[in-house]
């Protein structure tokens, strides 16, 4: 199941992905719904973890402090 932690996780040992990137089996660890991994980025996004780079074609993601953060303590829970 693809959830928040998995993304940030991942964003963390990439820091910048394209969606195209992010949502390669090798780099998840599964396979994602399309539309389930952009409402997780969207609600990242809306959360401060996660950060859209302006004027980037294609659109590509980043991760910020609060990002990292939240990914390391979401590690610890589990």
């Amino acid at each position: 199941m693809l959830n928040r932690s998995i993304v940030l996780n991942t964003l963390i040992k990439h820091e910048t992905l394209v969606i195209g990137d992010l949502s390669k089996k090798e780099n998840l660890g599964l396979m994602p719904n399309t539309s389930h991994l952009q409402l997780l980025i969207d609600e990242l996004i809306e959360s401060g973890y996660v950060h859209q780079l302006d004027g980037v074609t294609p659109c590509t993601y980043t991760i910020t402090d609060k990002g990292i953060q939240e990914g390391k303590r979401l590690a610890q829970e589990i």
